[in-house]
């Protein structure tokens, strides 16, 4: 679980370790956050939470 987010920590043969950490990166920058949860033999869960943006109305009437 520590290693989560590691630039180039992979678990599997033919991973790069890339995607979990650009993930974080953009879950960040858009001032969101990420929980993990694991229990050993059960499995981990991941909770992404956004903020809610509230965009105005472009279209012209």
């Amino acid at each position: 679980m520590d290693r989560i987010g590691t630039l180039f920590y992979t678990t599997k043969e033919k991973g790069t370790g890339l995607g979990t950490m650009v993930s974080i990166r953009l879950i960040e920058a858009m001032k969101g956050k990420i929980v993990y949860t694991s229990e050993e033999g059960k499995g981990t869960q991941v909770v992404i939470t956004l903020p809610l943006v509230e965009v105005e109305n472009q279209h012209a009437e």
